[in-house]
């Protein structure tokens, strides 16, 4: 009776000791996969950076990588936008017309060439030679703006996506055509689904 007692005594604390160990691992186990769950619902939906974006700051990103200086326009920072929009198409423009030139430069040099090897006497040659002289200058003027004017263009384009991304907050969609025209007055056009579009003028005394 007593063997039966004691081994039943032994079986019954091994029991109780293989519980109290198990049950904090479970327990760790189940905390961390709760941690887990917790940590990957609350980051599921954030952004760059664990900001949130919306679904404006998607867009806004998007039309700024496309055409810059417009998503800015899309928040409501019109100046900015404006300027960022100006100033890349500008220097595109400064880009592509010395681009053009440095083709017509080139062409210019090739018939100069050209008419230089047939030239009969030396006054001929050599004022050929002095117009060939001056339009390789002029062409290399025109490559030396042109690469500005490409930097210049592409550091706009990097800036409008840095300022949209980390600098440019939402104001907030605002009626199309939204123009404050003196204290308290403003005039918009308002989407109507029967007529169209209505003209709204407000004004505020």
């Amino acid at each position: 009776m007593r063997v039966r007692l004691r081994s039943s005594l032994f079986l019954t604390l091994i029991l109780v000791l293989l519980t109290t160990r198990t049950a904090p691992a479970q327990t760790f186990a189940s905390f961390q996969r709760d941690t887990t769950v917790r940590l990957t619902d609350s980051t599921a939906h954030r952004g760059f950076l664990g900001t949130p974006w919306s679904e404006r700051r998607v867009v806004s990103t998007v039309l700024s990588v496309l055409i810059p200086g417009s998503g800015q326009t899309y928040l409501g920072h019109s100046e900015k936008g404006a300027a960022f929009t100006l100033g890349t198409i500008a220097c595109a423009l400064m880009a592509g017309l010395s681009e053009n030139n440095i083709i017509g430069r080139n062409e210019r040099i090739t018939e100069l060439k050209a008419q230089y090897q047939i030239a009969t006497n030396y006054i001929g040659a050599d004022t050929l030679w002095s117009k060939m002289v001056s339009t390789k200058d002029l062409l290399d003027q025109n490559v030396k703006r042109r690469d500005l004017f490409l930097k210049l263009t592409v550091a706009f384009w990097v800036a409008n996506v840095v300022d949209i991304v980390f600098f440019s907050d939402d104001k907030g969609e605002k009626p199309f055509g939204l123009r404050e025209t003196g204290r308290g007055t403003s005039l918009a056009i308002v989407p109507d689904p029967k007529n169209g579009v209505n003209a709204v003028l407000t004004v505020r005394f």
